[in-house]
């Protein structure tokens, strides 16, 4: 059973991601519809963003009151009606109008989801699970990328993105049957007062204010930045910047979108075993997300330099790839420093704070184009190059605070010990 609600899960990432992405998709459309400038679409693309973290802390803190099954079912119902009134908008501010309460409603989706996943799956499991349904992600914002193109083209703007709208219904109506969680609980997630005492806010504040957490709030801050503005510009930089025809550009992100769910999967089973191993978050998901982060600042800056457009589409889709492989390991390790009956809470508290890249990256993406005049891929390289910063700067930042907090542990443990040899093991289980 807990298989299928993580499919059906995964099914909702792909319908969230399908309709961030699909404005990007359609902005030739849209800009040319409406008569918009590229700093206005840019505003267009923010909107999202600007109620995304009130939804997500909001929506995400009512778990504990009304369950996450019931929630989830009511996003699911906010995207549809957000959808469904793009027949509705004929200029700028309806347009923000309709993004703005999307943002709103799928702003607590991935605390949602995740906290959901940890009714389902134990701890030791959820790295892979939570990288499954972030592989939705990919799926929704590129290998549906082809279909939401043909249907652009055929069917207009308004129309696809009334589709999505009963896609989402759909959804809504299928998962009503399912259950808020297994009949015997997890033995990971039962526990008496004594072993899960409660957790106030004020102890959860002491959590959140560790330089540990700041480097993972940072670190989510920059995977959002790469997802809002792969979401809201990625496509034209495909189609102005690269070369690509639309429909290129949709199978470009197809395959972008396989290789980075495949790729993300196998890496969020890896870091797993390694946990497993180690017993250790600094030497499995703290390390892998590092190593990724790397990778991912290196990828990007190669975008700026290389002319072939193969090798562009390379270097964008390995950076992309490795930017999914990040979230799930950073919200493994959130997870894991408070009870499960938090997670919603913390997690909603975490987006909320990656929502404010996805407000200023499609704005400052556009102001540089603007700016730039006619030579527009110098105005999308600026874009980049803040992007590969803030992933230099994330990466150090969480390698060494979280390695401060495996020096302390060790330390502690020693303490504890009334032999400790240079030889004896100590495992640190931060």
């Amino acid at each position: 059973m807990k298989w299928l609600v993580l499919g059906m899960l995964f099914i909702l990432y792909v319908l969230n991601f399908a309709d961030k992405s699909v404005l990007g998709l359609a902005a030739d459309h849209v800009i040319s519809d409406l008569n918009l400038s590229f700093e206005q679409f840019g505003i267009a693309g923010s909107s999202f963003y600007w109620f995304y973290a009130v939804g997500s802390i909001l929506i995400a803190s009512l778990s504990l009151k009304f369950g996450t099954k019931r929630l989830i079912i009511f996003i699911a119902g906010g995207w549809t009606v957000s959808l469904l009134s793009a027949y509705f908008v004929n200029s700028l501010t309806g347009l923000i109008v309709i993004r703005v309460l999307l943002g709103f409603f799928e702003g607590g989706t991935l605390a949602l989801c995740m906290a959901h996943i940890a009714k389902w799956f134990i701890a030791g499991a959820r790295g892979t699970a939570n990288a499954i349904l972030l592989s939705g992600a990919t799926f929704g914002a590129y290998l549906t990328a082809p279909i939401l193109v043909k249907m652009l083209s055929s069917l207009g703007w308004q129309h696809t993105f009334a589709a999505l709208g009963v896609g989402s219904l759909a959804w809504l109506i299928i998962f009503v049957f399912f259950k808020e969680e297994p009949k015997v609980k997890l033995e990971s997630n039962v526990a008496t007062s004594e072993e899960q005492p409660k957790v106030s806010f004020g102890e959860l504040l002491k959590i959140m204010v560790t330089p540990y957490f700041i480097s993972i709030l940072i670190s989510f801050f920059s995977v959002m930045w790469i997802i809002s503005w792969v979401v809201v510009w990625g496509p034209t930089y495909l189609t102005k910047i690269v070369g690509l025809t639309p429909d290129r550009m949709g199978i470009a992100f197809a395959t972008i979108g396989i290789s980075a769910a495949i790729i993300s999967i196998i890496v969020g089973k890896f870091a797993d075993n390694l946990f497993a191993k180690t017993k250790s978050t600094f030497k499995s998901y703290i390390t892998v997300a590092v190593g990724a982060m790397v990778i991912a600042a290196i990828s990007f800056t190669a975008t700026t330099f290389v002319t072939s457009p193969i090798l562009a589409i390379l270097f964008l889709g390995l950076g992309i790839t490795m930017n999914n492989c990040i979230a799930p390991f950073t919200s493994s390790v959130v997870s894991s420093m408070v009870q499960p009956s938090q997670v919603g809470s913390i997690l909603g508290f975490k987006t909320g704070f990656g929502s404010l890249a996805g407000i200023i990256a499609p704005l400052l993406t556009g102001f540089l184009v603007d700016i730039a005049g006619n030579d527009i891929r110098a105005g999308f390289n600026y874009g980049v190059f803040v992007s590969v910063g803030l992933f230099v700067l994330s990466a150090a930042f969480l390698y060494f605070s979280a390695k401060k907090v495996q020096v302390t542990k060790y330390k502690e443990t020693i303490g504890d010990q009334e032999k400790v040899t240079p030889e004896t093991p100590i495992a640190d289980n931060m």
